[in-house]
């Protein structure tokens, strides 16, 4: 019994912990933006880079 209520709760941690980096993601696609925007990834040092070109 013990058993079935730890991993019950373990696997509602992990839906929860899941939902809430997908809400994450969604909010900052709202504003136009990646979900790897707190990153310094290849693709937003490209984007720098042609900004700074033009």
């Amino acid at each position: 019994m013990i058993s079935l209520i730890t991993n019950t709760v373990i696997i509602l941690l992990i839906v929860a912990l899941a939902f809430w980096q997908l809400v994450k993601v969604f909010k900052r696609a709202k504003k136009g933006k990646c979900a790897a925007c707190d990153y310094d990834c290849a693709v937003k040092k490209q984007v720098l880079k042609q900004k700074s070109l033009h």
